[in-house]
């Protein structure tokens, strides 16, 4: 079962550009002719609202915690509107996000575009000013390396304040007010789980067992390795064209992820999580955004698209209720009669009325069917090692495999699964996603005023 709930853009006030006294600034310009310059005094002030829900077109929005708002370093990219004479400007310091700042920055007049990032790294601006698009795939190591310390990496571009204009005019002894809105490069993925009233197990499609919230856990595979600093007006991401990354190295370009096993925990499904944003979701697994050009044929095992698409995998420990011929047993008692790890076993060649049958161990299954007229041997039992079973689904598009199916910066993915299908059925999960609005602690504006003395 699909609902799609709507997509939510992450906004987080895009940040730029100073100079206080004291202040570091690193300046590059390319190798072409310059013009005059002026002392251009720019002016960046940042309101902060209250933390709060917010609404945009009906859709609920979520406020991204402290750590994921941080700005500790600021960097502002100038440059001419055909992409030439690029220069940038880099202030760092605590709570940046929090300050009036004010410096001047050497600048030619005329047509401008101009970018702003927070948190970038050194390497990331070099290879920013040298690229002819400024705007070059970057690799990471890790996910933390663009998320540690509090310094999530977020981008945006300028625009003029009363036109919403690209393009910023730089005039000799004129003040110009722009305003920028920043999105973090990431997105962030939490699982939920319905649960049944007043307890904490989860809902299952079958009354035959038992799992523990406690007992979920989650993984996402295929994270992608790869970004580009500012957002493309497609969502395109280094990774688009499906039919070019299908023929690339898998390692090159994506994550393998961990034991499912060892995975995150779940966490209870509450709509006043989503809804109030003082009691809101904050959990979750960052990963960059993974956008998908579906431009070839693929399998329809959906091992193609699990080649390219980041999908989540989800472990959940079940206990039987009904094992060696006894029914309806407590979770206690279905405890006891299986192994120390929860290890049971189920037979393949059953009739239905039997599937839901489990076994202490395969001998005990052998002779109990025998007593009912069927003789299996031990090729036919299916073994569940510690009780897991296993689930996949992707993010946002649970029930197929298509272009909605990748995951978008600066959203905010909350996975409510509703039930869980076990034993020998097609092991699925019911699935809700709703992509809410990851904003930076309530709406912030970012106003900037440009001119010179």
């Amino acid at each position: 079962m699909r609902h799609l709930k709507l997509t939510y853009n992450l906004l987080v006030a895009l940040i730029a550009i100073a100079g206080f006294s004291g202040c570091s600034q690193d300046e590059f310009v390319e190798k072409q002719e310059m013009q005059p310059q002026i002392e251009a005094q720019l002016m960046l002030s940042i309101s902060m609202p209250q933390i709060g829900t917010r609404a945009v077109d009906g859709e609920k929005t979520l406020s991204g915690t402290t750590e994921e708002s941080k700005c500790r370093k600021l960097t502002l990219f100038i440059m001419d509107t055909n992409g030439t004479n690029i220069q940038d400007k880099t202030i760092t310091g605590e709570d940046l996000e929090n300050e009036f700042l004010y410096f001047v920055v050497n600048t030619s007049i005329g047509n401008k575009k101009i970018f702003v990032a927070a948190n970038m790294t050194d390497t990331q601006i070099e290879s920013i000013k040298a690229a002819p698009d400024h705007n070059p795939e970057q690799l990471i190591n890790n996910i933390g390396d663009i998320t540690k310390d509090n310094s999530f990496l977020m981008t945006g571009q300028a625009v003029t304040e009363g036109s919403n204009s690209e393009i910023i005019n730089i005039e000799e002894h004129k003040m110009t007010r722009i305003k920028a809105t920043l999105t973090r490069v990431m997105s962030k993925v939490l699982l939920t789980c319905t649960t049944k009233s007043d307890t904490e197990y989860v809902n299952l499609t079958k009354d035959n067992g038992y799992i523990r919230l406690s007992d979920v856990h989650y993984i996402l595979e295929t994270t992608n390795k790869k970004f580009f600093p500012f957002k493309k007006a497609n969502n395109e991401d280094p990774n688009f064209p499906m039919s070019t990354t299908l023929a690339a190295n898998y390692d090159a370009n994506f994550f393998t992820a961990t034991n499912v096993t060892a995975g995150e925990n779940a966490v209870k499904y509450d709509i006043q999580r989503i809804e109030e944003d003082d009691k809101r979701y904050t959990e979750g697994i960052y990963c960059l955004e993974n956008t998908i050009n579906i431009d070839t044929e693929s399998s329809n095992d959906f091992s193609d698209a699990q080649k390219v698409a980041t999908y989540l995998k989800v472990a959940a420990k079940f206990t039987p209720k009904n094992i060696d011929g006894e029914t309806n047993l407590t979770e206690q008692e279905a405890k006891n009669r299986l192994s120390g790890n929860g290890t049971f076993y189920t037979c393949k060649k059953v009739p239905t009325s039997m599937k839901d049958m489990c076994y202490s161990n395969i001998s005990t299954g052998i002779d109990y069917l025998r007593e009912s007229g069927l003789t299996v041997t031990v090729n036919d039992f299916i073994t569940y090692e510690g009780g897991w079973q296993y689930y996949e689904t992707f993010v946002n598009s649970p029930t197929d495999f298509s272009v909605a199916s990748g995951i978008i910066r600066n959203n905010y993915y909350i996975i409510n699964v509703t039930a869980f299908n076990t034993l020998q059925s097609d092991k699925t999960i019911e699935v809700n996603t709703t992509m809410i609005p990851w904003v930076l602690k309530g709406r912030t504006t970012i106003d900037v005023e440009t001119g010179n003395n």
